[in-house]
């Protein structure tokens, strides 16, 4: 936790401290032509936007269409549209990619976006970007800490955001050579997660920065959750419609045509465990007014969104339970006649003393996996959601993360740990879900190894290609073997040898069928391989570092065709080690000290941000610039 008394700490600013939460404007649309400024109200516990500026009437269909037709979607960090490949950088922000050809794709344009972006959706020649300036996103400001005072702030890309909180940006790529900023609404805390559904973007966060420190009244950590929604109908006007909070901290949020289910954690002294509160809200109305209705507060917590879930007026939900000599994994389910008056149905006690890595609810069934040893794959029976029941279960080595249902199929992803700790690739015929049997597994990375893959921490990682019975899924392997570099800097803290492993990222490309799960070839690519997706008939991988596009004709030899790079050749050297995808934005001064500076990112518990390019690169430590290996 950093103190106003630590030596230097004044120079290093986090945007998101700058301004308490709730004082910030919440709309500050910019184009003078598409949308007006706005301002949110303070008034009140809802904090509700002010009435929409333009004929926007409440209620009312604004895009046209019926309930039942709304599509729900959701952002991303990369979308494909027509011939283009929409990208959101960390570091160069908008990137749009001309796909025409395939074989040769081009950066069209770029727009760089102030804040991190986090997510996005493109709607007609419209992208909406989610962009946040949270503890992810710390800069240098002034005089560096523990960097040489010759290193400027600038040399720090990307810029520095101009909004605190989170923002949703409105881009024009109606010129795509020529991306425009039409409009930022500036939303009042941090956004967790987003889903459009039919004309409306609904997001869903917590008004206070997690963590955040207040330097005249000490540690302050008081959660308030919100739900903000946002009609994208009509280009021209843009409507932020209603914004409402609640108790919670708005952390996953799961969403259906008519309802969306916002989790949040928090700890229930009284029963000395975690309990889950699921707020309910109500957003059947498709111009996007909404309804907070009311709560129900689960035994346990739950990892992400997928543990949870309504079906035919049930909420089910899946949580793993600890506390003082127990650990209990279980399905609870809720009717939801009456969205004020949340009532528990039914509870089935899964397994105890193991973690639960993996939950998928599936209509009438749902499936989790949990670990401590082994795998056990558990079918659950939700046909009588007053009286669920486990149907059967399987043990496999090792654990899975997520799971994609297809049909009497599972697709899962996740971890082996028979020999080394590698990803995996499952699959499962649960046709009778009494006996649920494995088809096949695929496993990455050599036996023994250290091999990541992205995938195992985030679903939108890896791609499954149902029409061409085709799953890619990224990977990093890391070598180790090579000799281990000496460090003995007199500026520097640490003295030693290092060993800095080398790195191969690239997909591994996996057929499934209806029998059969069969492990084909694998390419290779620049950094760490965030998305894969499909463009025509090419597979196309994206990283922070490029995008490129592979003929897989021959899946046993998949060819790379061409791709597109996002850095000069002066800032591709600063991809440290080998291919590992760790990218330094700034020239390193001889006399910098990593530890001092990462003495700063203490108790910031899941940065992600610049601390994990700094840990990496050791080279880089002693002022050595390696570069990758070609």
């Amino acid at each position: 936790m950093l103190r106003p008394e630590d030596s230097d700490v004044r120079a290093f600013r986090y945007s998101a401290f700058a301004k308490l939460i709730g004082i910030l404007p919440a709309i500050a649309l910019l184009s003078a032509g598409a949308c007006d400024t706005q301002r949110l109200s303070n008034g009140g516990s809802g904090g509700a936007f002010s009435a929409p500026a333009g004929n926007f009437t409440p209620q009312a269909d604004a895009g046209g269409e019926s309930l039942a037709a709304r599509e729900i979607e959701d952002a991303d960090i990369v979308k494909v549209v027509g011939n283009r490949v929409y990208a959101l950088n960390r570091f160069k922000g908008l990137i749009i990619i001309d796909v025409a050809n395939p074989d040769a794709p081009a950066i069209l344009g770029t727009y760089n976006l102030r804040g991190r972006g986090v997510e996005m959706y493109v709607i007609g020649s419209q992208v909406f970007a989610l962009l946040s300036a949270d503890y992810y996103y710390p800069y240098i400001e002034g005089a560096p800490i523990a960097f040489s005072s010759s290193i400027a702030r600038d040399a720090f890309p990307p810029p520095a955001p101009d909004f605190d909180g989170s923002q949703l940006a409105i881009i024009d790529v109606s010129n795509p050579v020529a991306p425009a900023i039409q409009g930022k609404i500036n939303l009042v805390g941090f956004a967790n997660d987003s889903r459009r559904v039919g004309s409306v973007i609904y997001i869903v966060g917590r008004n206070q920065m997690p963590y955040e420190f207040d330097a005249l009244s000490g540690d302050d950590h008081v959660d308030q959750g919100f739900v903000a929604s946002i009609n994208v109908a009509d280009p021209a006007n843009i409507v932020p419609v209603q914004r409402e909070t609640f108790a919670g901290a708005g952390l996953e949020m799961h969403v259906s045509e008519t309802l969306l289910s916002v989790a949040s954690r928090f700890y229930d002294p009284n029963a000395s465990e975690t309990k889950t509160r699921v707020q309910m809200v109500d957003i059947t109305d498709p111009s996007g007014v909404i309804d907070v209705r009311g709560f129900t507060n689960v035994p346990g917590r739950i990892r992400n969104r997928f543990y949870m879930g309504d079906f035919g007026g049930v909420f089910r939900i899946a949580t793993e339970s600890s506390g003082f000599g127990f650990q209990k994994v279980r399905v609870f389910t809720y009717d939801l006649a009456d969205l004020d008056n949340i009532v528990p149905l039914g509870q089935v006690e899964v397994i105890q003393d193991e973690s639960l890595e993996a939950v998928r609810f599936d209509g009438l069934r749902g499936y989790l996996v949990t670990f401590l040893r082994v795998d056990p794959l558990f079918v659950i029976d939700l046909s009588n959601p007053a009286a669920p029941t486990v149907s059967g279960e399987l043990e496999v080595p090792g654990f899975s993360t997520h799971i994609e249902p297809r049909g009497n199929r599972l697709i899962a992803v996740g971890i082996d740990d028979t020999d080394g700790r590698r990803p995996a690739v499952a699959y499962y015929n649960v046709e009778d879900p009494a006996n649920p049997t494995q088809i096949g597994r695929v496993i990455l990375g050599p036996p023994g190894s250290f091999t990541e893959s992205e995938a195992v921490y985030d679903e939108k990682a890896f791609k499954i290609v149902d029409e061409l019975g085709l799953i890619a899924i990224p990977f990093t392997h890391y070598d180790y073997s090579a000799e281990p570099i000496p460090v003995n800097e007199p500026n520097s803290a640490i003295a030693g040898e290092y060993y800095v492993p080398q790195c191969k990222s690239g997909v591994q490309l996996v057929d499934f069928s209806d029998a059969a799960l069969t492990q084909r070839g694998f390419f290779e690519h620049d950094g760490r391989v965030e998305r894969v997706g499909v463009v025509a008939s090419r597979v196309f991988s994206l990283s922070q570092a490029g995008f490129q596009t592979v003929d897989i004709v021959d899946r046993d030899a998949p060819a790379p065709l061409g791709d597109v790079a996002f850095f000069t050749v002066d800032e591709m050297s600063r991809f440290a080690i080998g291919d590992c995808g760790y990218f330094f934005p700034g020239p390193i001064d001889p006399g910098f000290d990593i530890f001092s500076f990462l003495s700063l990112f203490q108790g910031m518990c899941g940065a992600m941000g610049v601390a994990p390019v700094l840990l990496v690169p050791i080279g880089l430590i002693a002022g050595k610039q390696l570069r990758r290996k070609r």
